[in-house]
């Protein structure tokens, strides 16, 4: 019958759709895309497991870029400044920090090697000194008493091994940083391949979107090293100006000592004030207090005048977030990961604020004529 071809494509299309054969022709593809988010997953685990393994690599890549990121920001200044084309402003700043180092090592190398030398020397009179003071009261007896326990439990223990770690340590930091200052030269040079082969690897509809987050980036970690500079050069001057007025031994050792420890925000501070605490007491007694307050005067000042003054038009990174961020990176990184905290926190604070805040939730982050961390809840434009 005529009618009857109508109705036998109708229940072939019918016994086609029957719970059966759809569950047949879907079954490969379900199967297939299982494996395919296995291998994804197993990837990414794979991933994960040699980042961790190679995190000494990643720190050090990141040291790099930090450095390049700053030699390029002085060699822009100069250039806009000077008319120098980028390439003679770059070799200009290379041949400046490296020489001024040199120069430095040249000038005071000789009178700084013996202020360290005072300070291996006199350190531990010191802290021979204040345990020796603790002993004249019955709870500092009991503090010296668990102390000496704990450090006779290292020594036979793991105190050499600690020991030993430590001289390892302190060769691998100065293979790591000519890596990291190499690295760093390197990137500086040529700065637009390494962007443009890093944005190759983005989808073509996001790469202007990415170069623009790359240019934050930098110029967030720009003038958060700019600022830092500022302030450590300010502490290291008025530390190394009071420890001398107040007659303390190897003022400007201490100095220079406080300047770099500057560059951890808020713990770094703290570290600084130890040493020179040690060797007052080793002095007077009550000189340990007026070092103390020495550097809490230099570091209020610090906070309150130039601190505000150099990080206005930078970046500004609240000190809860800076003291967790430097616990976190030491556990994760070790002591490389003290002083890379700050500026991956940084890193960290701006994608947020450009690829969460602005892409995801689509909310606005204030603009301004400078580049300053913002956060959620005070500075998102609604």
């Amino acid at each position: 019958m005529p009618s009857g071809a109508p109705l036998g494509r109708a229940l072939t299309t019918m016994d086609d759709r029957s719970p059966g054969k759809a569950a047949e022709a879907m079954a490969p593809v379900g199967l297939g895309a299982f494996i395919a988010r296995t291998v994804i997953v197993i990837a990414l685990v794979a991933l994960g497991l040699a980042l961790w393994r190679l995190k000494d690599v990643l720190s050090i890549a990141f040291g790099a870029i930090v450095l390049a990121v700053g030699f390029r920001g002085l060699a822009d200044g100069i250039g806009q400044r000077t008319g120098l084309s980028r390439g003679l402003a770059l070799a200009v700043v290379i041949v400046g920090v490296f020489g001024a180092v040199a120069l430095a090592f040249e000038v005071f190398g000789a009178m700084m090697a013996s202020q360290y030398d005072e300070l291996s020397q006199k350190l531990p009179k010191g802290l021979h000194s204040f345990l020796a003071w603790l002993n004249g009261s019955p709870l500092g007896r009991d503090m010296v008493a668990r102390s000496s326990d704990a450090l006779k439990t290292a020594a036979t223990g793991t105190g050499p091994r600690l020991l030993a770690g430590l001289v390892a340590g302190v060769g691998q930091a100065l293979t790591y940083a000519l890596v990291m200052i190499a690295g760093g030269v390197f990137l500086a040079i040529e700065p637009e391949r390494y962007r443009s082969n890093f944005l190759a690897l983005v989808p073509q509809s996001r790469r202007e979107r990415y170069g623009e987050v790359l240019g934050a980036l930098a110029h967030g970690l720009r003038r958060w090293l700019l600022a830092r500079l500022v302030v450590m050069v300010a502490v290291g001057v008025l530390s190394s100006l009071g420890l001398w007025a107040m007659g303390i031994d190897a003022p400007f050792a201490l100095g220079l000592t406080g300047a770099i420890l500057t560059f951890i925000p808020y713990v770094g501070s703290v570290m600084a004030a130890l040493p020179g605490m040690l060797i007052g007491f080793l002095q007077e007694p009550i000189k340990a207090l007026l070092v103390a307050l020495l550097f809490w005067a230099v570091h209020f000042i610090e906070g309150t005048f130039i601190t505000p003054y150099a990080q206005d038009e930078a970046v500004d990174v609240p000190p809860v977030i800076s003291i967790f961020s430097t616990v976190v990176f030491a556990l994760l990184l070790g002591p490389v990961g003290v002083f890379l905290a700050a500026p991956i926190t940084v890193v960290l604070i701006l994608l947020v604020n450009h690829l969460y805040i602005e892409d995801v939730l689509g909310e606005r982050v204030e603009a301004r004529a400078h580049l300053k961390i913002r956060w959620p809840w005070r500075s998102v434009a609604r």
